[in-house]
């Protein structure tokens, strides 16, 4: 990148190294499971500053797989991967490089799919610190369409377990959401 780098990322040029950490926004679904519908966007994302808004470069891994039928007189259903990696940075904007395999599977056509992506249970959507520099964070909770919102000091931590087993833990460290 020699040069170059310097023009895309403030101070950067060959060699240059970063640290990326996981930014809250890393692995949370954006949106709403619905059977039937599109699937809701879902990157584990990483940034040097750890903030999804403000950072020098981002770097997000996204795809996903889906079962399919090409025509309706087909026997078995198809199976189709996206796979990307996005680079981003403010004076670059974001470049994605990804591709999509699909392949024939021996799942029979008439098998009903819903069940593998049926999420029942509770959900999450993380807001952005309250306010900026405050120290704390605040994460919604929506258990069967009544919101719950809990603010998390620095160091704090909140676990939550769905109604399906599915155990999710927040931290707020630092300015960052981490969830594990």
């Amino acid at each position: 990148m020699g040069s170059l780098s310097g023009s895309i990322v403030t101070g950067a040029s060959l060699g240059s190294k970063f640290i990326l950490t996981r930014t809250p926004k890393c692995g949370v679904p954006e949106g709403n499971y619905v059977v039937g519908g599109d699937l809701p966007g879902c990157r584990m994302i990483y940034s040097d500053t750890g903030s999804d808004a403000y950072f020098n470069i981002k770097v997000s891994f996204l795809g996903y797989g889906t079962f399919y039928k090409l025509t309706n007189s087909d026997t078995y259903l198809r199976f189709q991967v996206y796979k990307a990696i996005s680079i981003e940075t403010p004076s670059s904007g974001e470049k994605v490089f990804g591709d999509t395999f699909d392949c024939e599977t021996l799942v029979p056509a008439d098998t009903d799919t819903t069940a593998i992506f049926s999420y029942g249970g509770l959900f999450v959507q993380y807001i952005e610190p309250v306010t900026p520099g405050s120290g704390e964070g605040t994460v919604l909770i929506n258990e069967g369409g009544i919101f719950q919102e809990f603010t998390l000091s620095d160091g704090a931590s909140l676990t939550v377990t769905s109604e399906t087993g599915v155990t999710i833990t927040y931290t707020f460290i630092g300015g960052a959401m981490v969830i594990r």
